[in-house]
């Protein structure tokens, strides 16, 4: 008998500890726990198992006021804890937003859409997330709008490309034209170059046939032979600059070939497959590739 009694004197405190109690605070309605209806007189006390519950109040009409929306309010509560919830705190919240339809989350879970009216709850520092695709959430402060009433607007401000998100067909993508690509340093350098060799190339062949022509015409020989050094000088020159204008050219033919043809690996920019748009602080691009 006596183990038996040290036994449950052990076993009553972890049974507390397994419970919290919620303390209730009502005017005359309807107030469901987790699906339990309770009667509440004002106040009321019920023990809880701890964790997430949640609370719905239907509060009855009176004359002078018609609450055509029942109050949800998700809590939770810890093992041994205690909790408060006045449900005599509250106000009806007319919330829109611009544009209509957003989204609002209270307490972590869907309220409704803008716009609509709202019974919540005052005192508790609770807030509405106001969230729709492609724009920032807001939070509306219950407690610290109240004062200025309880017709609450929200402006919504559009997201960047940056931060939307773009799926693999829907990116940011800023479109370059072939043209622009020719026109590039590098490659306006290597085809000015090669053709200004080849102009002077040609230029010095044409004095090394005129001096050799000369070589051919001249009857002394001290004539002949500085007319034939000379063709010899402009022919040597007229092959170098040959040679550096082929190379020119040939360098110009290689980043077409690189940058056209065959692009680095690394370099290559990866295109949308169909539409793409690039979002920034002032302008808004959108184009199509067929």
């Amino acid at each position: 008998m006596l183990a038996l009694a040290a036994a449950f004197c052990l076993a009553a405190p972890v049974r507390s500890e397994e419970t919290g109690k919620l303390k209730i605070i009502a005017d005359p309605g309807v107030i469901l726990v987790d699906d339990d209806s309770l009667e509440c007189n004002g106040e009321a006390e019920v023990e809880l198992e701890a964790g997430e519950h949640e609370l719905r109040f239907f509060p009855y009409h009176t004359v002078d006021e018609w609450v055509h929306r029942y109050l949800v309010y998700p809590f939770t509560i810890g093992a041994a804890g205690q909790r408060t919830i006045d449900l005599t705190n509250r106000d009806i919240f007319t919330i829109r937003s611009d544009p209509q339809a957003a989204e609002l989350l209270y307490r972590g879970r869907y309220l409704g859409l803008t716009p609509g009216d709202f019974l919540l709850l005052l005192g508790a520092g609770d807030s509405v997330v106001v969230k729709m695709d492609g724009y920032e959430n807001k939070a509306l402060q219950l407690d610290e709008l109240h004062p200025a009433g309880t017709e609450l607007f929200v402006s919504l401000e559009r997201l960047i490309a940056q931060e939307v998100g773009l799926s693999d067909d829907l990116e940011a993508y800023q479109y370059r034209s072939p043209l622009r690509k020719l026109l590039s340093p590098d490659i306006l350098l290597s085809l000015g170059s090669g053709a200004a060799l080849l102009a002077v190339g040609a230029h010095f062949s044409q004095k090394a046939d005129d001096y050799y022509d000369d070589y051919l015409g001249y009857l002394g020989t001290r004539a002949r032979e500085d007319a034939y050094s000379k063709m010899r000088r402009f022919d040597r020159i007229s092959k170098s600059t040959f040679l550096a204008g082929d190379a020119a050219l040939g360098f110009f033919g290689y980043i077409l070939v690189r940058r056209f043809i065959f692009p680095a690996e690394g370099s290559k920019r990866r295109e949308p497959s169909h539409l793409s748009m690039k979002f920034t602080g002032r302008k808004v691009a959108l184009s199509y590739k067929f």
